[in-house]
């Protein structure tokens, strides 16, 4: 019996499961690293939103870069920008969901949700599995809003 190739054969087999149980963990690691930097841009866009006194008039929703948005989406746009993927279709929201300057209780609320695409569920997908395309990452920074009482 000729063995010859086998260990060419076994090493090859052997590294695709090994590259593929390496990326699993890189693959999820990206992924959260990608949310937290979302978390952080939110943070960073409340606390420029509640610092702003023009802050009223610059409300809305933009889908990055938020090139047509207000001075104050355009600023949290910037920060956002460093930590997302190409074509992660990221939406930014500024808004105002509870209090009133009157009652000296205004919050701002900045909102980022953008799609990540796991290489990992492609994966899955070529072996048969049904699993979404996309995952959803949202992330909410809520403060108070400083120029009121």
């Amino acid at each position: 019996m000729n063995n010859r190739g086998q260990a060419v054969v076994e090493f090859t087999l052997c590294v695709i499961l090994m590259l593929v149980i390496a990326w699993i963990p890189a693959d999820f690691g990206l992924m959260f690293y990608t949310g937290q930097l979302s978390q952080n841009a939110a943070r960073e866009g409340a606390r420029v939103a509640a610092a702003d006194p023009t802050m009223s008039t610059q409300l809305g929703t933009c889908t990055m870069p938020c090139g047509g948005g207000s001075n104050l989406l355009q600023q949290v746009a910037k920060r956002v920008a460093n930590g997302i993927m190409s074509g992660a279709n990221t939406s930014i929201t500024l808004d105002t969901p509870t209090g009133s300057i009157a009652t000296c209780d205004l919050r701002i609320r900045v909102a980022i949700g953008q799609d990540y695409r796991p290489f990992f569920y492609k994966i899955l997908r070529m072996m048969g599995m049904t699993v979404t395309d996309v995952v959803r990452l949202n992330r909410v920074a809520t403060m108070r809003y400083e120029h009121q009482c």
